[in-house]
């Protein structure tokens, strides 16, 4: 059970971690808003006020407050313990606490469960909210409605199919001046599918997932390709259209390294597709673990900050201070350091992004006797 001063400690955390997170995007909209605001009055239509560039503006930058908060929660969650304790012993409530008998590390239960709960909330902003506003997050600022981003070539291994275009618009699924480069019967020769508009369906029970090719060139009667690819080139309704079967959808065409947008069931499902190269598969994989991993490190970073903030016979608080954000900066640059093992395949994946968690909880339990009891 918490008591009435650990609730009191989750008032002071939540506060400070709130006023933080307001504080940083606050300044974040202001400079970006005044740096963009051409972009946003190139969305308004004539004759309307300044109320519908505010509401442009504000719409933007509401869908844009999930990703800032899923990129500095991390940093905010330990921020915000080092402010609690910090005024701890600037009010002198610390002297007290420690008078009665109760060790230190009793009063980080309250701050665990804030880092706990703040945990829950990034991880439930990560996997229901920004998966469903990623097409929004990408949109451009002076229209939400149109989210165009520029293809990046993907190469299907499942059906051997290049894919290329000019734009994707990730609202209506569509692809601009689309691109298919199939195989022939013959070794070393390709046939090239193009049209205007492809718009990319979803699997459902009766069909599978692909790209619908409108009034495409050259029609399906005339196509020469390989008969393995017959199974996955097929006509469509109209008698100019051709439906491709492809699991690379419109957010594996842009941006593919960035999965923070997708959820982590799409993310294992990306993982497990034969489409991707090992280059993809690998750093996709890293990143699924570095998510199952950064509850844990927020954590571990939290237990950290106890021992310098806290820190036994310290003659200033400034200074305890200034070493609690070296050794953050140290604990940043050993994740980073393993990261970077781990896309330069000089590591596995899963040991790239559980080492810093096994190093880093070492280091704080080594580093607790340094606390103030």
């Amino acid at each position: 059970m918490l008591t009435t001063f650990d609730r009191y400690l989750l008032k002071r955390y939540f506060h400070v971690f709130f006023i933080g997170f307001i504080a940083t995007y606050g300044l974040y909209v202001v400079f970006d808003g005044f740096t963009n605001i051409d972009e946003f009055q190139a969305g308004l239509k004539e004759g309307d006020s300044s109320g519908s560039l505010l509401w442009l503006m504000s719409r933007f930058y509401l869908y844009q407050s999930s990703i800032f908060f899923d990129m500095v929660s991390p940093i905010l969650t330990v921020l915000a313990a080092v402010v609690v304790f910090s005024l701890l012993i600037r009010h002198g409530e610390l002297n007290p606490v420690l008078s009665a008998g109760i060790p230190t590390y009793r009063l980080a239960i309250p701050l665990t469960v804030a880092t706990v709960i703040v945990n829950c909330v990034i991880v439930a902003n990560q996997e229901l909210i920004i998966p469903r506003i990623a097409d929004k997050v990408q949109a451009e600022r002076g229209n939400m409605d149109t989210s165009s981003q520029f293809v990046e070539p993907v190469y299907d291994f499942s059906t051997r199919i290049m894919i290329n275009g000019q734009e994707l618009y990730l609202t209506e699924k569509r692809m601009l001046n689309a691109e298919f480069v199939l195989s022939k019967p013959t070794v070393h020769d390709f046939v090239t599918v193009k049209a205007k508009n492809a718009f990319y369906l979803t699997e459902t029970e009766t069909r599978p997932g692909g790209w619908i090719l409108k009034n495409a060139t050259p029609q399906y009667d005339d196509l020469e390709i390989a008969e393995f690819a017959r199974k996955m080139i097929l006509p469509g309704k109209e008698p100019n259209d051709i439906f491709i079967v492809t699991d690379v959808g419109c957010d594996q065409l842009c941006n593919r390294n960035f999965s923070s947008l997708v959820s982590t069931p799409e993310l294992i499902a990306r993982i497990n597709n034969p489409s991707f190269s090992d280059l993809s598969i690998r750093k996709q994989t890293l990143d699924l673990h570095s998510r199952l991993t950064r509850p844990f490190m927020n954590l571990i970073a939290v237990l950290m900050a106890i021992p310098f903030v806290l820190r036994k016979e310290s003659r200033s608080q400034i200074l305890n201070i200034a070493i609690c954000s070296c050794v953050m900066g140290v604990i940043f640059a050993i994740s980073q350091f393993f990261m970077y093992l781990g896309s330069a395949s000089l590591l596995k994946p899963d040991q790239a992004a559980w080492f810093p968690v096994i190093t880093n909880g070492t280091l704080a339990a080594w580093f607790s006797n340094r606390v103030q009891t």
